[in-house]
């Protein structure tokens, strides 16, 4: 018999966690917003930092994902 469970649940998804610490205001005023863009707080905070991604390797402030593994 092995150690590991013999229930395996599948994920959810494949993406990365990341914790973010805030403020209660701050997090208030986040589900507000997401809310007015009928997405999840979760969905929000990602379209976020990848607008935010985007508009850096646009301005030159990072290399593109294709030219930092190079």
């Amino acid at each position: 018999m092995s150690n590991q469970s013999d229930y395996h649940l599948p994920m959810a998804t494949e993406k990365a966690k990341l914790m973010v610490y805030m403020d209660q205001p701050t997090k208030e005023g986040l589900a507000k917003l997401a809310a007015t863009k009928n997405r999840s707080m979760s969905n929000y905070v990602e379209t976020l930092i990848i607008e935010a991604v985007e508009a850096a390797i646009a301005s030159g402030d990072i290399p593109a994902q294709s030219e930092a593994k190079a």
